[in-house]
C-alpha cells in the first residue's frame, strides 16, 4: 500500500510490514554490491567460532530493510529526511525478518508533511532485532 494523501495518515498508524527472510540470495546479493563477503555471514563453523549461533546479517543490509519499508509505503512522491537504527540482536541465516513501522509524530506545512516513524525489526521468534526513527517528506 503506497500511502496516496497526507490528510489521511494519523498519530498511531502503522505502515504496511516488509518481511524477508534471511537467506543466502538476498545476503550474496548484498555482498556482492558492498564487497562484504566476511565468512561469519555464510558459515556456521566460523560464526560459533565468534560466539554466535548461526551466520548473521550484515548490519547495512539491516538498515536497507528499514529503507524498503519506507519506499515501499512512500512510493515515488516521498523524500526521507532523516534514518538511524539501533541493532539489538543478530539476524540469523534462515530465519524470517518483519519489519514494521509506526507514525509517531506529523508535522503539516505549507507544501510537504513531515512524518516522523518509529522503526522495528523483529525476527522469528519475535525478538527485537533493531530498533529505529525516521523521518520522510510526502507532498500534499
Amino acid at each position: 500500500m503506497v500511502i496516496r494523501n497526507t490528510q489521511d495518515l494519523n498519530i498511531g498508524d502503522e505502515l504496511p510490514t516488509f518481511i524477508r527472510k534471511g537467506t543466502v540470495e538476498h545476503w550474496n546479493r548484498f555482498a556482492a554490491v558492498n564487497d562484504e563477503f566476511a565468512p561469519h555471514h555464510w558459515d556456521y563453523d566460523v560464526a560459533k567460532n565468534e560466539g554466535f549461533d548461526a551466520p548473521f546479517a550484515m548490519a547495512p543490509l539491516q538498515m536497507s530493510f528499514f529503507n524498503a519499508l519506507l519506499r515501499t509505503w512512500m512510493g515515488e512522491q516521498g523524500r526521507i529526511i532523516s534514518l538511524s537504527a539501533k541493532l539489538k540482536s543478530p539476524f540469523f541465516k534462515e530465519q524470517t525478518l518483519v519489519v514494521t513501522g509506526r507514525v509517531t509524530e506529523l508535522q503539516i506545512l505549507e507544501t510537504e508533511t513531515y512524518i516522523d516513524i518509529e522503526l522495528m525489526q523483529a525476527d522469528t521468534d519475535n525478538k527485537t532485532v533493531a530498533i529505529g526513527t525516521a523521518q520522510v517528506a510526502l507532498a500534499n
